[in-house]
């Protein structure tokens, strides 16, 4: 049987990147479904729609914030009055795709993609079933990813959270200030309003550029290390299942499109069936040390279940040669564990980092094979064998 990197290495020299619902992700799809299969397994597919990247809606967003503050400069009530609800609009937008919780994706064209999963029945009568789930798409990057910037990604994203609620207030104050007599509100609200239209324009400016001139990313360790890690495990499991544990392994579609539509339809359709079970997600473990998610999203954050931060806390003391640490999802950003943080089901994520809260060559050009280490992939693997055992 191949190891973690062994596979890592077949998969990143045979489908490089991967975008969301395009043929690189279904054709990943399609051969994953043939080792599953060959392994034993029962396993099959579950079709969903999704958008194939974040940029429409993020744009719209930035636009609807441009000329909310543009219209703030014309003296005509009517144009303050559409600047406020282009304000509350795209602030309501914001709100939705940071924090998860109203699917603002929907609003744009969806094409076909689709979740494949396997399932290691347990040897005699389970006691305990594990969902254990990892995207297979990969992103396109992103000036605002680029190693020099990205520090600073959710620091960034909660100072524009702040400034574009205060320019939605202030538009709001604008349209208001006739009716009320409150002139001295314009000059005040032009100014915010001029500012938050400058941030939008820069948020503009970097999803255009990153469609024009900037490469989809090959993806190894986001997440080729975490698809790997899991047809590992399943393959495994797939020769020697456990005594009383169900394994449940969701490889994913559409991780990477502003809002983890794969995981949200696996939930919608299968949430009820395994409320009950415990979910892992893995992502971005192919080169630092492991840690797990106790937080991700934002406005408000999305949590970790707290048995499962506990069992993670179990593990870490068990095997303290791991090196298995808290950590945080940067505000504005996710994995596909979002939909069961929000659900308060038994769920966390985990990914692997070498500096606090970002992960090695996030959506970035160099997420590549020679930017892994087998060592790293291996021990990460170890770390999800062992909580699927119950170690």
């Amino acid at each position: 049987m191949r190891t973690t990197y062994q596979n890592l290495k077949e998969i990143a020299l045979a489908f490089g990147a991967r975008p969301a619902t395009s043929e690189a992700e279904a054709r990943l799809r399609a051969y994953l479904h043939r080792r599953l299969q060959e392994s034993g397994l029962t396993v099959f597919e579950q079709p969903f729609q999704s958008v194939p990247s974040l940029t429409p809606a993020w744009l719209t967003v930035s636009i609807l914030f441009i000329l909310s503050a543009a219209l703030a400069w014309l003296s005509a009530f009517w144009a303050w009055l559409i600047g406020s609800a282009m304000s509350l609009l795209g602030m309501a937008m914001f709100w939705g795709l940071v924090s998860g919780r109203w699917d603002v994706m929907r609003l744009f064209p969806q094409h076909a993609s689709a979740n494949l999963i396997a399932v290691a029945p347990a040897q005699a009568q389970p006691r305990r079933r594990v969902v254990v789930m990892a995207h297979i798409d990969s992103q396109r990057a992103a000036l605002m990813w680029h190693p020099k910037h990205v520090r600073a990604f959710g620091r960034n994203f909660q100072l524009q959270a702040g400034l574009l609620l205060i320019h939605t207030l202030l538009a709001v104050l604008l349209a208001l200030a006739p009716l009320l007599g409150w002139s001295w509100v314009i000059p005040w609200a032009r100014g915010v309003m001029t500012l938050g239209g400058l941030v939008a324009s820069y948020g503009a400016g970097l999803l255009i550029h990153r469609e024009r001139f900037l490469p989809w990313v090959e993806g190894t360790n986001d997440n080729g290390s975490g698809t790997v890690a899991l047809l590992t495990l399943m393959e495994q499991l797939g020769q020697s299942p456990l005594p009383d544990t169900e394994v449940w392994g969701v490889f994913t579609g559409c991780e990477e499109v502003g809002r983890p539509n794969g995981a949200f339809a696996f939930e919608r359709e299968y949430g009820f069936q395994l409320r009950d079970a415990e979910f892992l997600i893995i992502d971005h473990i192919g080169l630092g040390e492991p840690r797990y998610l106790v937080a991700e999203a934002m406005m408000p954050r999305a949590l970790a279940h707290p048995d499962m931060v506990h069992a993670m806390e179990c593990l870490a003391r068990a095997h303290p040669e791991w090196n298995l640490k808290p950590s945080a999802v940067p505000h504005g950003a996710y994995t596909d564990a979002l939909p069961f943080y929000l659900g308060r089901y038994k769920a966390i994520a985990m990914w692997c980092e070498q500096e606090p809260g970002i992960p090695p060559n996030w959506h970035w050009i160099t997420d590549t094979l020679e930017n892994i280490s087998e060592s790293d992939l291996e021990r990460a693997t170890q770390v999800i064998v062992a909580f699927v055992r119950g170690e």
